[in-house]
C-alpha cells in the first residue's frame, strides 16, 4: 500500500525531473490531467504495478472545478501581489494537492493494484492525447 508520504515525496522528486514539470502542466492544460492521477499512475508503473482508471474519474470529476477555480484565481493574481502573498496562495494550493492525493489513495485502497503496467497509457488514452506513448515517455522522464 502506499502512503500518503510516499506519493508526495514520489511527485516532488519525480515533477523535479526534467521535462517532466512541463509535460504534467501540458497535459493539464490542453487535455485535462489531473497532475496528481498521473504523479500516481507513474509511482505504480514504477513498482510494476497497474490499476483500472475508471474508478479514479468521479473522484477527480468531483473536484475538477474547485482546482481549475483555484489556478485561475492564483494565475490571475500573480502579478499584483508581493511574493509573501504569492508564496501563501501557492501554499494553500500544495495543500489542496495534499488533499487530493489522500483521496486517490482512498481510491487506490477500495481497488488494490495488480501487477503489470499500463494504466498511465489508459488514463492518456481516455482523455484523448494524442501521441499517448511519446507523452507516456515525457511523463517518466
Amino acid at each position: 500500500m502506499i502512503s500518503a508520504d510516499e506519493l508526495w515525496h514520489f511527485g516532488e522528486q519525480h515533477y523535479g525531473r526534467p521535462g517532466v514539470a512541463t509535460a504534467c502542466l501540458q497535459l493539464q492544460d490542453e487535455h485535462s490531467a489531473n497532475v496528481n492521477l498521473l504523479l500516481l499512475l507513474l509511482l505504480l508503473e514504477e513498482r510494476g504495478q497497474s490499476v483500472d482508471v475508471a474508478p479514479f474519474l468521479p473522484v477527480l470529476a468531483a473536484r475538477r472545478g474547485m482546482f481549475s477555480h483555484w489556478r485561475n484565481l492564483r494565475r490571475r493574481l500573480k502579478p499584483g501581489l508581493n511574493a509573501d502573498d504569492y508564496a501563501q496562495l501557492l501554499q494553500h494550493e500544495l495543500e489542496l494537492e495534499r488533499w487530493q492525493q489522500q483521496e486517490l489513495l482512498n481510491v487506490l485502497a477500495d481497488q488494490p493494484p495488480r501487477p503489470g503496467s499500463g494504466a498511465l497509457l489508459d488514463y492518456l488514452n481516455v482523455l484523448q492525447v494524442a501521441d499517448a506513448p511519446l507523452w507516456q515517455l515525457k511523463l517518466a522522464g
